[in-house]
């Protein structure tokens, strides 16, 4: 027993200091074939003997080279067969070191290592539970909206929140990109608005006919990326407003107003020129754009006075106020990008989305968006109709109370 301890304990060790000159943390092949070569290739296994060599084997009598299919032991009783054993069983273990270490179901955006420190006893919680999550990572559908413009919106604590309204006009599903399909990514084709036939050109009209659409032709058709096939509507479903879930965070992209040809203080947020000593009709002027003689001109990309306006903007962690379910109309706290009646993109919200908090509609519970989208009801979601008001969850304490107390 003690000689078989030592012949592992040995072979461990053999087996350590070859993977640890490479690689101190992994297995690679590099080492298992070191390891292979100097102690199992003196006696192969059976699947991996080489053919019989075709002339036979010569032994000279002044060779001191050893048998090349024979395992030696120094010192030991053991047989060959316990041995081969004992080297099995410790190459076992590192394959399996090795392969607790991939996170075979590990996605971006989740935990590779069990939690060790938080500040949150909720994250603790979490862990334990082992429940699915939704990750910052994960994307579903969008939708696209008409900006309507703004009013005020009053919650049950009577606090006023300055709101955007967004009108969701006929969005259609047009197809879904799969990624074992030619196109190789997973995407949804939305479509939104109407225009008339006479208006839509001859390819665009052949896509539509293509996928099912003869009647009420998109004005506006954009392309959302989904992360996994469950995000997949079907296609020639509608998207509502119930898409989204009151009180959860949203990211709306458009094209912002256009302001014409603005100085660079307006247009870069620049500080200006001194408003006095010597200082004259050039309060509001940029100052130096370069040096003098190295490099001796103006960099590509200089921020001047220019026009301003007119480019993609991106609102990030708008928060959804109210929703109305039977006019698709969507509440959301703060300013949108665009002019009044022009398409933005409606997404979840990449940093901070709210969901599975008590900020968001179904609290910890409700983890998840709905997915692909909201079951919804016939004759309440797009109806047309008032009344189907959905607000996001009030806080328990009055937020004016506290105010009252300091004054």
């Amino acid at each position: 027993m003690a000689s078989r301890l030592s012949l592992a304990a040995s072979s461990r060790t053999l087996i350590h200091s070859i993977t640890t000159k490479h690689h101190p943390h992994d297995v690679t092949s590099r080492s298992l074939s070191l390891l292979m070569t100097n102690l199992l290739s003196l006696h192969p296994p059976p699947h991996h003997r080489p053919s019989p060599p075709t002339s036979p084997i010569v032994h000279h009598s002044y060779s001191t080279t050893s048998h090349p299919h024979k395992i030696y032991s120094i010192n030991s009783t053991l047989s060959e067969a316990e041995i081969q054993k004992i080297i099995d069983e410790e190459v076992q273990k590192l394959e399996e070191e090795k392969t607790s270490k991939l996170y075979p179901d590990w996605k971006p955006g989740q935990r590779k290592r069990p939690l060790v420190m938080s500040h949150r006893l909720e994250d603790f919680e979490e862990e334990a539970s082992g429940a699915p999550r939704w990750t910052l990572r994960d994307k579903r559908c969008g939708a696209l909206g008409i900006k309507v413009g703004m009013m005020p919106v009053w919650d049950q604590w009577g606090e006023r929140h300055p709101c955007t309204i967004l009108y969701l006009d006929n969005n259609v599903v047009i197809r879904n990109k799969t990624s074992e399909g030619s196109d190789g990514y997973d995407a949804v084709q939305l479509g939104a608005g109407e225009r008339k036939a006479k208006r839509v050109t001859k390819p665009l009209l052949g896509h539509y006919n293509k996928y099912g659409i003869r009647e009420q032709f998109p004005y506006i058709v954009r392309e959302f990326r989904v992360t996994t096939s469950e995000a997949l509507p079907p296609e020639g479903s509608r998207i509502h407003a119930r898409h989204f879930t009151p009180g959860q965070n949203v990211d709306i992209s458009g094209i912002s107003k256009g302001k014409g040809f603005q100085g660079g203080m307006k247009r870069h947020n620049f500080g200006g020129m001194p408003a006095s000593h010597g200082t004259s009709k050039s309060h509001r002027a940029i100052g130096s754009t370069g040096m003098c003689q190295d490099p001796g001109r103006v960099f590509k990309g200089k921020k001047m006075p220019g026009r301003m306006g007119g480019v993609r903007v991106t609102k990030q962690n708008l928060r959804i106020v109210k929703i109305d379910r039977g006019r698709n109309l969507i509440y959301v706290r703060g300013a949108v990008p665009g002019n009044k009646g022009e398409f933005v993109e409606i997404r979840d919200a990449v940093k901070r989305p709210l969901f599975g908090t008590d900020k968001c509609e179904g609290g910890k519970e409700s983890a998840f968006p709905p997915l692909p989208t909201f079951v919804y009801e016939e004759g309440v979601d797009g109806c047309g109709v008032g009344g189907f008001e959905v607000m996001m969850p009030m806080q328990e304490q009055d937020p004016l109370e506290i105010l009252e107390e300091e004054a």
